[in-house]
């Protein structure tokens, strides 16, 4: 590497660290970071039996979790780790792009990385995702390294960076799918390799067994996207992350364009060793037929956006750097970090990640009196926390009110209280929701009201009419 493309790498790590670290403890916890920081507060052997049967991911990330509550306590902390591998994504990218062609595509491949919005997201947010990504990086480096140089070092990495990979995410065994199926069409499955592969099955066995309770989990949950939109949404997903509405045309219609464009000239363009182009081709395409599943959200696949981007920047590498579709290329992906970095909630695909719960709950704590009574239809939980169970510190009484059988006994519940708070979660629990708002207004004396975050419903417009609501409503109640 010469010192001016040292330079240039130097210059797209900050860029990449500057942006994810740019308003890491802004926001409130998510509902699913507080599912990770719960399982983490566990021992590792409660953590495992819980989500054996009530979770879809092997335990790894969340046992990564578990130490790091040892010193890591607020947003900013907390986050500190999947920002760490969000990080390593950046140089990984660079080394894995250097095997693959040249110094000017992994300087192309981690500004890629760097500014991926989808990336940056899950750089900031308490998931597994930038951890899985790093080990795809890892794994497919060294893949790559040992076909081309039969060195112990990349066989060893290469063992133990898959193994990582099925105890992180249950979709990790697409990476092992995809080096098998590339071995097979080369005609290069050694015993070697055989061995190799059979010591990360043997070392998967002790959850392998686990793995039909969490697919009964799994198979529960479903999905809202149609399925004929999943595959051009897990694209969109892949490329502009989920801070751009899919409706925002005025935008889109350009970045389509100019993106198309990328694909054609990357296609025509991909002149690489037979071995690498195999292994790419199926690297684009395998993970998309697992969109098929209706538990599947496209961040499951995010690792795997990464052999989208490698095609385009082996592309833009063959155009030159002085192209102006290399320019428009990575100018495309500001649209959704403005977005993203200014809370456009009318582009947010997830509104939910925006409810200022620490606000939220900070409020009450300045209006409530002592002797008052909390109502809330989020779940109350002795295992899992919940936003009101982090973020309130006052110490009046919370009661959860979940289902309708809770609802007809509310009268007992509140018949000796003068002043009631109620916090109306419209995102898990709406029908129970709009149950005791209608309650309350019928029968008491309303003296404040609160709302946060309208949203759209982005599916809302397939159907030819937008629907609009509150996610989170805060209400105080008196008697008449």
């Amino acid at each position: 590497m010469s010192k001016k493309e040292k330079i240039y790498f130097f210059l797209i790590l900050i860029l990449g660290i500057f942006l994810r670290i740019l308003n890491l403890g802004k926001h409130s916890f998510w509902c699913d970071e507080l599912l990770a920081i719960s399982l983490g507060q566990h021992s590792i052997k409660w953590m495992i039996n819980y989500i054996t049967y009530k979770d879809a991911h092997p335990p790894l990330f969340y046992i990564l979790v578990h130490f790091w509550l040892k010193f890591a306590k607020n947003e900013f902390s907390l986050r500190t780790l999947p920002l760490l591998f969000g990080i390593l994504c950046i140089p990984s990218s660079y080394l894995l792009a250097k095997k693959v062609k040249n110094i000017k595509t992994s300087l192309l491949f981690s500004l890629f990385i760097a500014l991926s919005p989808s990336l940056i997201l899950w750089s900031q947010i308490v998931k597994s995702y930038t951890f899985f990504t790093f080990l795809t990086i890892i794994s497919f480096m060294s893949f790559i390294s040992y076909i081309n140089s039969k060195e112990k070092k990349w066989y060893l990495l290469l063992i133990i960076s898959n193994i990582l990979i099925l105890y992180t995410h249950n979709f990790g065994f697409i990476t092992i799918f995809i080096q098998i199926l590339t071995l097979l069409i080369l005609k290069k499955l050694n015993i070697k390799l055989i061995l190799l592969f059979l010591i990360i099955f043997f070392t998967y066995i002790p959850w392998l067994f686990k793995i039909p309770y969490q697919l009964f989990f799994t198979l529960g949950v479903r999905r809202p996207i149609p399925i004929i939109l999943r595959f051009p949404y897990t694209l969109f997903y892949f490329f502009f992350g989920e801070t751009i509405n899919p409706f925002n045309i005025k935008i889109l219609i350009p970045l389509f364009l100019i993106w198309i464009w990328l694909f054609i000239i990357s296609l025509k363009n991909l002149l690489l060793d037979r071995e690498i182009r195999i292994l790419l081709i199926i690297s684009l395409f395998f993970p998309l037929i697992f969109v098929i599943f209706p538990s599947t959200v496209p961040q499951n696949l995010i690792p795997f956006s990464i052999f989208w981007l490698l095609l385009f920047s082996l592309g833009l590498e063959k155009l030159g750097f002085r192209n102006i579709l290399n320019y428009l290329t990575f100018l495309s992906l500001f649209p959704s970090l403005y977005f993203y970095y200014s809370d456009n909630i009318s582009n947010y695909h997830d509104t939910s990640k925006l409810i200022p719960f620490r606000e939220i709950y900070k409020n009450v704590e300045n209006l409530e009196r002592n002797g008052d009574l909390i109502l809330t239809t989020e779940k109350i939980d002795k295992d899992i926390i919940s936003p009101i169970q982090w973020y309130y510190k006052g110490k009046n009484k919370i009661i959860g009110i979940e289902s309708i059988d809770e609802l007809e006994n509310i009268n007992k519940m509140i018949e000796k209280f003068k002043r009631v708070f109620i916090i109306l979660d419209f995102i898990n629990n709406p029908l129970i929701s709009e149950k005791l708002k209608d309650f309350f207004e019928k029968n008491y004396d309303k003296i404040y009201e609160k709302k946060y975050i309208y949203n759209e419903k982005l599916l809302s417009k397939l159907k030819g009419k937008s629907e609009f609501y509150y996610l989170v409503e805060v209400y105080i109640f008196k008697k008449f």
